[in-house]
């Protein structure tokens, strides 16, 4: 099966359309979206309508956890604090409804998607090293879990030494962020893994991110924390 992951869109609704136009020329079976819709960028509600509209199968994210109260806005540093509260005030009746619904965890039969990690998924823990990650591993049956929440691109495996995607070993695999990338590429990241044939191919698109400060201006951000709160 041919899955595409997407993660951490973040508001970003200029990134988000340049990611799903792109995956409408991808041949995928299916699309997962690992949380985090809201909170950093300045269009949180058509984000999320994007991903319901598209019925896309998505588990909650941090930020996404503050609209049913499971998050307080006391994790979050400012700027980013007072934009997630302004998100909440902007997202639609529907969905709120609707990220409240969101699942910590959704699986098949060799695969399981969280945000942070499928272990003790509520404390939103970040699987940013491969020691981590082969913990992880150690705790799960599944041949991939694919998680979001670091902002960067990357797989590890459950034993060292093993690189790229192999028969016989399981991985963490995180598309990076659509939203908000974390490394020195700042076009938006998503990836598309094949988990009969163990392949998988990153992808980084590119959108003008100038749209996007553009649309701070409207919430009355000044474009210095516009700035920090995009990453660029």
């Amino acid at each position: 099966m041919k899955i595409a992951l997407i993660s951490d869109l973040h508001g970003n609704l200029q990134a988000t359309n340049a990611v799903m136009w792109e995956l409408d020329s991808v041949n995928t079976d299916l699309i997962i979206c690992l949380g985090d819709l809201i909170g950093y960028g300045p269009n949180p509600n058509e984000v999320v309508s994007v991903i319901r509209e598209r019925e896309i199968p998505t588990v909650l994210g941090n930020h996404d956890a503050v609209v049913g109260g499971s998050l307080t806005y006391r994790f979050f540093r400012e700027p980013n604090r007072s934009l997630l509260q302004k998100s909440v005030d902007m997202l639609s009746e529907e969905n709120k409804k609707w990220l409240r619904s969101l699942p910590y965890t959704i699986e098949s039969d060799n695969w399981i998607a969280a945000h942070s990690s499928p272990i003790n998924p509520e404390e939103w823990k970040y699987l940013n090293s491969s020691i981590l990650c082969q913990q992880v591993l150690g705790q799960v049956k599944k041949e991939f879990v694919f998680v979001g929440h670091t902002h960067r691109q990357g797989i590890a495996a459950n034993e060292f030494g093993v690189f790229g995607l192999r028969k016989g070993y399981k991985f963490v695999v995180n598309p990076g962020s659509i939203g908000q990338p974390r490394d020195e590429d700042k076009r938006a990241a998503f990836s598309v893994i094949d988990t009969v044939n163990f392949t998988i191919q990153n992808f980084r698109v590119y959108y003008d991110y100038t749209d996007t400060l553009r649309e701070y201006k409207h919430l009355k951000i000044s474009e210095k924390d516009a700035r920090q709160l995009l990453g660029v």
